[in-house]
């Protein structure tokens, strides 16, 4: 980092204007071979690359945080940087990259090494001729099948391996057989839980909720997507719990509403209250249509959402699949009402550890419920008041769900959201009933799983469903010094599920990377990416053992840790007092502080409530890498001033961005437009002084008046700016699992205190700005040099 020749002390020796900082996107796809995964630099999460697997899985499957790994326990703990790997099993693959091979040809079913159960990969070695094949994980030699002996050539390669995707490929799908079956395959099925009281009519949510709904019944019935014994319900409910007989003959008239008044001990009044879809989509679109006007004048002012999840999961019980609830009320009666207060003033206190955990246990004995059942919870709370959303996740973490908020609902506001994230709850690629473990090569071992799941004693991850969005990181450790001979480790995870179409596979995907004595190619082999992803799942997994003081200061310190020994071991000749940081960690610094800062660890109550940061929370946890990365230091584009490409579609078929910006309130010109978003949060800052053709043609208004900014509608208007602006939008947009409400604010108006917690290299509070930040961790490296 470029300095000036002051005294030691001076904060102002970095230029800030040197400082690094992410590197904007470009249009250039770069294509990545997996074989070169230990030499070559792996792309950056967020940017546009092409894989190639031939021979290690790829990165949008697994990512390793150091892609070449130490070869003694002593170098693994000396280097600071953890040894983890981000996993997202089902990850959707872009146009132009081949999907994962299926094979369905093993007679005898899945190969796998007797010892340690690892599945038969393209980096195991045959020997005798083709006779037996030895592990890469633990070197056990087993015997190869006769119906799967083939003769090897001259390099002791298997004749047909380019013709087995498992012996040619990091990824690969296995056909499972009868063993790995504990029932027949169960069709998909989707329980909707629709909240009816007076609040939920009146916000408009009823509305919205059944809109949603039937935009993800229109999806779930396209031919593409389509299982032909998919299985739908529905439920409403206020103080009472009301199903329907969907089974009715007569789909002339309404269903017959059975009413369950018992929500202290809910049950399944009707056994017809499940149908498939492509027999009754027509009755279940006709009895959505009715629900507004059916409760349009209720007077019930609360809703009993855990009676009723508990009521829709039992429903499910005998089949399995996903309850997706939407509720505008807090739960206040039934089954897992609130039983605590908003404290809004733990943080800081002996209270905190208390509040960030979870307090009533009805939830967490519903997840395990739910788990053997298997049957997955999805919660949108659309609540205005506290919902403890800390206790109510707990079923949505446990059970492989999803937790969604949307405060304060509005129609016009939130009514597209709500569409979106529901459409994609129920319509993303998903498997059920899963199991999930990680193995690893003899010395490393697997220390611990970070994600949303239910982990089982024997150490296997459950999940009644994983859908393409769910991401979940692992930590290892060098359990032994690995054997002088030994050049590779390898690193697989295999996940059993079910698929859509109701077949039964194991998804494998397996990656081997070199090992190393030497340092500096260590630090030169570490992905920021999986590095930022794993940490910050670690900090919010932790809220009970460590007050969130706690947490912050052991990322700083691991922040100074790493950078310490990357300079004492690595760094070649420094000048005196320099601050050094390694190429691939060189942003770790400003993604630290951006964690710092960050709502889900942030010391500051005034700009995060505690439902907010429950969601965020949990919403980290399943988290991909390049969503991580843009969660912890969000983008910032100049919608004023774009270069001519910015909002049209490039030759990869996107469209191009504008450049990003730095995050300080410095970069706002009085006369500029600039948007801001982090994957949740998507805000269009305005100046005083923006031109007036700017406001006309993208807002179609002349002028501002004082509050005016909060009430603008982003809509394509009939201009080539207007065109331009929404197409930047919509491609942040499709890059993120969550819909993003794009909110306007204007220079020195109430909003813009929010768009200001989001930049990250400005002074905030107790919080020091980015060169700061960079002095104070170089201030403590240069301490641990002279100690």
């Amino acid at each position: 980092v470029p300095q000036s020749p002051q005294t030691p002390s001076s904060k102002s020796r970095i230029d800030p204007n040197q400082v690094p900082r992410p590197q904007a996107d470009s249009d250039d796809v770069r294509e990545f071979r997996t074989r070169s995964l230990s030499t070559t630099p792996v792309p950056q999460a967020s940017s546009a690359f092409r894989v190639v697997d031939d021979g290690n899985c790829s990165p949008r499957f697994m990512r390793l945080s150091l892609n070449q790994i130490p070869s003694t326990r002593e170098l693994a703990s000396r280097i600071a940087i953890p040894i983890a790997v981000v996993l997202q099993p089902l990850a959707h693959l872009p146009p132009g990259e081949t999907g994962v091979p299926l094979v369905s040809d093993l007679q005898n079913g899945p190969i796998r090494c007797r010892r340690c159960r690892c599945y038969i990969n393209c980096h195991v070695q045959f020997v005798d001729g083709g006779r037996h094949w030895v592990c890469n994980l633990c070197g056990m030699m087993n015997a190869v099948e006769t119906d799967y002996f083939c003769t090897l050539d001259a390099q002791g390669k298997r004749r047909d391996a380019a013709e087995r995707p498992e012996l040619s490929v990091g990824s690969v799908d296995i056909a499972a057989t009868q063993e790995y079956f504990n029932r027949p395959a169960a069709p998909p099925a989707f329980f909707f839980c629709l909240d009816v009281s007076a609040n939920s009519v009146q916000s408009g949510l009823l509305y919205a909720s059944v809109q949603a709904v039937l935009a993800a019944i229109e999806d779930l019935a396209q031919p593409a997507r389509a299982h032909e014994n998919t299985l739908v319900g529905l439920m409403t409910y206020d103080m009472q719990l009301h199903f329907y007989n969907l089974a009715a003959a007569n789909e002339d008239d309404l269903p017959g509403m059975h009413v369950v008044p018992d929500i202290d001990d809910p049950f399944v009044p009707t056994p017809s209250s499940l149908v498939k879809l492509s027999e009754k989509r027509s009755f279940l679109e006709k009895l959505l249509n009715a629900l507004p006007n059916l409760f349009a004048h209720t007077q019930v002012g609360e809703a009993a959402v855990g009676s009723a999840v508990q009521a829709a999961s039992m429903a499910l019980a005998e089949n399995g699949g996903k309850v997706l609830a939407v509720f505008g009320n807090p739960p206040t009666l039934g089954c897992g009402k609130v039983s605590r207060l908003d404290d809004m003033q733990a943080v800081g206190t002996e209270r905190e550890k208390k509040s960030l955990s979870v307090d009533c246990p009805f939830f967490q004995d519903l997840a395990a419920q739910c788990t053997k059942t298997q049957v997955s919870v999805d919660l949108v709370a659309c609540t205005s008041t506290y919902a403890d959303l800390v206790s109510m996740g707990a079923v949505c973490r446990a059970t492989g769900g999803q937790l969604t908020y949307v405060p304060k609902f509005e129609y016009n506001t939130h009514a597209a959201k709500l569409r979106h994230d529901i459409c994609r709850m129920v319509c993303r690629p998903t498997g059920y009933e899963a199991v999930l473990r990680v193995r690893c090569s003899t010395g490393l071992a697997v220390e611990q799983y970070y994600g949303a799941f239910h982990k089982t004693l024997e150490g296997d991850i459950e999940l009644p469903s994983v859908d393409s969005d769910k991401t979940l990181a692992t930590s290892f450790k060098l359990e032994s010094d690995m054997q002088a001979d030994r050049t590779t480790a390898a690193i697989q995870c295999a996940i059993l599920y079910t698929a859509s179409d109701g077949t039964r596979r194991i998804r494998v995907h397996t990656i081997s990377v070199l090992v190393t004595n030497n340092i500096s190619t260590i630090f030169r082999s570490a992905d920021l990416d999986a590095v930022i992803n794993y940490v910050s799942k670690k900090a919010v997994m932790e809220p009970i053992i460590l007050s969130l003081e706690a947490q912050r200061n052991q990322l700083i310190q691991l922040c100074v840790q790493i950078l310490f020994v990357y300079r004492k071991f690595c760094a070649t000749n420094p000048a005196p007092g320099q601050l050094i940081l390694p190429e691939s960690l060189k942003l770790l610094p400003l993604y630290t502080l951006g964690l710092l800062k960050n709502k889900t660890l942030t010391l500051d109550t005034a700009i995060v409530k505690s439902d907010e940061r429950a969601y965020l929370r949990q919403r980290l946890l399943s988290l991909s890498a390049a969503q991580t990365s843009t969660f912890v230091y969000p983008r910032m584009f100049p919608l004023h001033a774009m270069p001519p490409s910015a909002g049209y579609a490039n030759s990869n078929g996107e469209i191009s961005m504008p450049p990003t910006m730095s995050l300080s309130a410095e970069r706002l010109e009085p006369e500029g437009a600039y948007l801001l978003e982090n994957g949740e949060t998507m805000m269009i800052w305005l100046g005083r002084n923006v031109a007036k053709s700017f406001l006309q043609q993208v807002f179609d208004v002349h002028a501002l008046a004082e509050g005016d900014a909060q009430h603008l509608q982003l809509v394509q208007r009939d201009n080539e700016l207007s065109r331009r602006v929404v197409a930047v939008v919509e491609q942040i947009r499709s890059r993120h699992a969550s819909f993003e409400n794009v909110q306007v604010v204007m220079q020195r108006e109430g909003g813009e205190a929010q768009l200001m917690a989001l930049l990250v290299e400005d002074r905030a509070g107790a919080v020091s700005s980015y060169v700061d930040f960079l002095c104070t961790v170089h201030s403590q490296i240069q301490s641990k040099m002279t100690a």
